[in-house]
């Protein structure tokens, strides 16, 4: 009797270690799989952020200045994006490469800007968006100097213009002859995933590379 005692008590036990050594594997492959995961999405948003810095980097002409696609319709937003454009149309920038560093520089008229800048992925579900920061060392504010932002950050001063969303860096896209840069582009959910609309976009043409 002791014997069979004995034995249950060692096949209780013995269990047991197996379901905690079962559990730890489980949690550790969890883990593994978790960064992996996590070093999956790092490395293809440190791929989009290197294709695009690759593409920026060049000199770049005015094209445009409008309201982005979602239904703004207000005269007033309209008129304000077309009359500021005629002040742009002389303005070209500048992306440039100087000692592992990533610079900007570019003007109109009188006026000059000079900084760096770097392009950044934000996360709306599971994509990443890429937008652009710049750090100004001299000259206007880039969102001053292609928005016509007013001091609390408004794109042409407008205040409540639909479409107006909750995105606070400037949105980034870029082709080999052709950039467009969003001020103030709406983040929304839809059928076929996260989409930025809205806002006042900038267009620019290549000259150089």
């Amino acid at each position: 009797m002791k014997i069979l005692i004995i034995f249950s008590i060692c096949v209780l036990v013995l269990a047991g270690c197996t379901s905690v050594e079962y559990q730890k594997m489980q949690a550790e492959r969890d883990q593994l799989l978790k960064n992996y995961e996590d070093l999956r999405e790092e490395n293809s948003e440190l791929k989009l952020k290197s294709g695009i810095t690759d593409t920026l980097l060049g000199k770049w002409k005015f094209l445009s200045l409008e309201m982005a696609e979602s239904g703004v319709t207000q005269e007033v937003a309209e008129a304000k994006a077309a009359l500021y454009a005629l002040e742009l149309k002389n303005l070209t920038l500048e992306f440039f490469e100087e000692k592992g560093i990533y610079h900007y520089r570019g003007g109109k008229g009188g006026t000059e800007v000079f900084g760096q800048f770097t392009v950044i992925t934000i996360r709306y579900g599971d994509e990443p968006f890429p937008f652009i920061r710049f750090i100004r060392r001299t000259g206007p504010k880039m969102a001053e100097l292609l928005f016509a932002a007013s001091a609390d950050g408004r794109a042409l001063g407008l205040s409540s213009a639909p479409g107006f969303g909750t995105a606070r860096d400037i949105g980034i896209s870029v082709t080999p002859d052709r950039l467009y840069l969003t001020m103030h582009g709406k983040m929304q959910s839809g059928p076929d995933g996260w989409v930025q609309s809205g806002g006042v976009r900038c267009y620019f043409e290549r000259i150089e590379k």
